[in-house]
């Protein structure tokens, strides 16, 4: 089965990551796709602003490997594209 294809509960599984990691990574990666292509940037672009490789951007909006890529780096993407960040944490009922 395709990663694309697996529900969020079972690529964690697989990924042996907690499956809230894994919602939340996916959307900051949407996030990134979205408003990079809304700015009409490439990815070749964003990743010199980066300092990462063009690849190393397609993977990160792939999602492929999104157990190895942290909340630093989509962070730091999401920096470079303008946006700020403000972590909040909360008990679970």
């Amino acid at each position: 089965m395709a990663w694309k294809e697996m529900s969020v509960n079972v690529l964690a599984k697989a990924l042996d990551v907690n499956p809230m990691e894994v919602r939340e990574k996916q959307k900051l990666i949407q996030l990134i796709v979205k408003t990079r292509k809304k700015e009409g940037v490439s990815q070749a672009t964003l990743a010199k602003k980066v300092g990462v490789t063009q690849s190393r951007i397609a993977q990160i909006e792939s999602g492929v490997g999104t157990a190895k890529v942290t909340f630093d780096i989509l962070l730091n993407v999401l920096n470079t594209l303008g946006y700020e960040f403000k972590i909040e944490f909360k008990k679970a009922a």
